[in-house]
């Protein structure tokens, strides 16, 4: 069986989840509305989305190591499907609560196992390239997903549910077929952490940087736009430009990370993320925000892969399951605290905030990285190599 044919199921899972999640987030507001809920409820909702994720990629991770990636994703992109479903069958909203939930866990079944096959399946001079195309699979299903959903929704409010439903039923049968099984790799008496190094800590930490820029920008930066006078349209035009930014910046920074180093690459790519977040405060118009949003996605996006490659590259194949439930464990944690660190600066310190915090994060991890450099490269130089 062709191994490239393997990752083709692999990334067709991966667009057809982010595709549900960009799908269901613009039409939940719409469809709770109309069972009464409020702006709270709503937002209580989304939030039970992300920490069932958080939640459940650490057992789903050790679940990987044990039975093998295969499995866990077919059944995870069944109960995917069935959770997107149900919202074109709830009659109460207590209800979108347990479907999100499960969705939640679904999606770290999703997540954790795609990622480890493609470390697992990647040769250690394609791995960055091969995350590259992997987020390039969640960048345009997260793209399609509002619009592809807006637009079935207009023909009838069920339809982009049971769409995504199906999908999500013919990735299942896709990974049946087109991805080979693997067979266990840990055994009964081994822990967790079991051959999971310290030497994933920068990854770890890319993930929950990551998790935190993404959820808090996309949450909030439309309050800071809308305090500099944007318009709604002019807010489509620069989150299209994120987007934009994120999908062509991928493969590139991929082959560049696999040419000259991952450390190499990241390091370049936060220094300058760190230098751009803090010149976007001083924008006081809409325009600047697409040359300097498009670059944030650009720089951004690569957080992403580069990390997950360089945690193929440092844990052991058998605990591979283990170390990227991990890194989506950081990337939850991240997404959970970023709207809310970032709400209270902007309220006590001033909208410009947003910007500053990002800065401050990506610089500290940037320095993270030029000390940790250091170091190994020390290191080599006493033993010679």
């Amino acid at each position: 069986m062709s191994q490239s044919r393997a990752f083709w199921a692999i990334y067709i899972s991966v667009a057809v989840s982010y595709l549900g999640v960009g799908l269901v987030a613009p039409l939940i507001a719409i469809v709770l509305s109309e069972h009464g809920a409020d702006s709270f409820m709503v937002g209580l909702v989304g939030t039970t989305m992300f920490a069932a994720l958080t939640l459940a990629s650490f057992p789903i991770g050790a679940m990987t190591d044990r039975i093998g990636p295969k499995p866990i994703l077919i059944f995870g992109l069944i109960l995917y499907g069935f959770s997107i479903l149900l919202f074109a069958l709830m009659q109460a909203t207590w209800l979108f609560f347990l479907a999100r939930a499960i969705e939640g866990v679904g999606g770290a079944a999703i997540s954790v196992t795609t990622t480890t096959m493609v470390s697992q399946l990647s040769e250690p001079n394609e791995r960055a390239r091969r995350m590259s195309y992997y987020a390039l699979s969640v960048g345009l299903g997260w793209a399609v997903g509002p619009l592809a959903g807006t637009l079935l929704f207009s023909i009838f409010l069920e339809l982009p549910f049971i769409l995504c439903f199906a999908l999500s039923l013919l990735a299942a049968l896709l990974a049946a077929i087109l991805i080979p099984k693997t067979a266990p790799t840990v055994h009964e008496h081994e822990t967790h952490v079991t051959g999971i190094s310290a030497n994933i800590f920068v990854p770890i930490s890319a993930g929950a940087l990551y998790g935190y820029l993404m959820s808090s920008l996309v949450t909030l930066i439309p309050l800071y736009l809308k305090a500099i006078k944007a318009e709604e349209r002019e807010m489509g035009i620069i989150i299209t430009a994120v987007v934009v930014g994120t999908l062509i910046s991928q493969i590139p920074i991929g082959k560049a990370a696999d040419r000259f180093g991952k450390r190499r690459t990241l390091l370049i790519c936060a220094s300058l993320l760190a230098v751009v977040f803090a010149i976007m405060p001083f924008h006081t118009d809409w325009k600047p925000f697409i040359l300097t949003g498009g670059i944030t996605g650009a720089l951004a996006g690569s957080l992403y892969p580069i990390a997950l490659a360089m945690i193929g590259g440092n844990v052991r194949k058998e605990r591979l399951g283990a170390a990227t439930a991990l890194f989506s464990l950081a990337f939850g944690i991240g997404s959970l605290v970023g709207p809310t660190v970032s709400g209270l600066a902007m309220d006590h310190l001033g909208y410009r905030w947003l910007f500053y915090l990002p800065s401050m994060l990506t610089a500290f991890f940037s320095l993270i990285l030029v000390l940790l450099y250091g170091k190994t490269a020390a290191r080599r130089r006493r033993n010679g190599e």
